[in-house]
């Protein structure tokens, strides 16, 4: 069994080279001859203002979807902070499997689990209160219930405000803190895998350890586990639109051993 982690794809229509370089990530999952697992953790879109948005940049990824189903491979998501309106409607249409904000990953030699990661980033206070409103139900109803328009010029205006907080903070600050992970995961959990930070690295040391996967932007990033290890792979974004190199070709960041 192979299993394929990505995160933070912030794919739009700003971003038609993220959206090709996905289409060649889930052609070569496809091909590939080992039953094969996708999980997103999260924001895979930059903004997502809700199921009856449809537009046509989003067609080839509908076809990826649909490619992925074909072959039998189970596809499993994570809403993160810019896709929390991701709904049941295209869950079903994309045959794609909702997890819970964490999830543990099950048969597998270490206790994994799996999250987007901004539920522990607690030292961002101004953030946590964000995220807190923008989970609740009614607030997602209310947006929701808006006109196509006014959701776009909503989700533009939140976009902006995140990129003005984040202006003046420390990365410190915007991280995730191991004291609340600590807290919160079991004691025997093995490994945490997560995005959000955009800060791509595996934390051997922490008291629970952690995968951060890599931010897709001048880089596309590709966590892989075998039955051997944990593999993350980067490859230059331009260099994979003119090249669809094999993953396991790409450059090799990280790697934790299963054994």
């Amino acid at each position: 069994m192979l299993r394929y982690f990505i995160s933070d794809l912030h794919l739009s229509d700003k971003r038609l080279d993220l959206i090709q370089a996905f289409v060649h990530l889930t052609d070569e999952i496809c091909q590939s001859t080992e039953a094969s697992e996708l999980y997103i953790l999260g924001d895979f879109f930059e903004a997502y203002i809700g199921d009856d948005y449809q537009p046509d940049w989003m067609k080839a990824l509908d076809q990826q979807f649909a490619k992925l189903h074909q072959r039998d491979i189970s596809t499993f998501f994570i809403a993160g902070n810019r896709d929390f309106l991701v709904g049941k409607d295209w869950f079903e249409r994309q045959h794609v499997t909702e997890l819970n904000e964490q999830f543990a990953l099950i048969q597998t030699p270490l206790n994994i689990v799996l999250t987007h990661g901004d539920e522990f980033c607690v030292d961002d206070q101004e953030y946590q209160a964000f995220r807190s409103m923008v989970r609740k139900p009614e607030w997602q109803q209310q947006v929701l219930s808006m006109p196509l328009e006014q959701r776009l010029a909503l989700a533009q205006k939140l976009r902006n405000d995140s990129k003005n907080m984040s202006a003046d903070k420390s990365m410190d600050i915007m991280d995730v803190n191991t004291d609340a992970i600590n807290i919160a995961l079991s004691a025997n959990t093995d490994l945490l895998i997560h995005g959000h930070t955009h800060r791509p690295a595996l934390h051997k040391d922490d008291y629970v350890p952690r995968l951060v996967l890599g931010d897709w932007d001048e880089f596309v990033w590709c966590a892989v586990m075998n039955a051997e290890g944990i593999s993350q792979y980067q490859i230059a974004t331009q260099v994979y639109l003119s090249s669809p190199i094999a993953i396991k070709d790409w450059s090799k960041t990280q790697y934790l051993s299963l054994g």
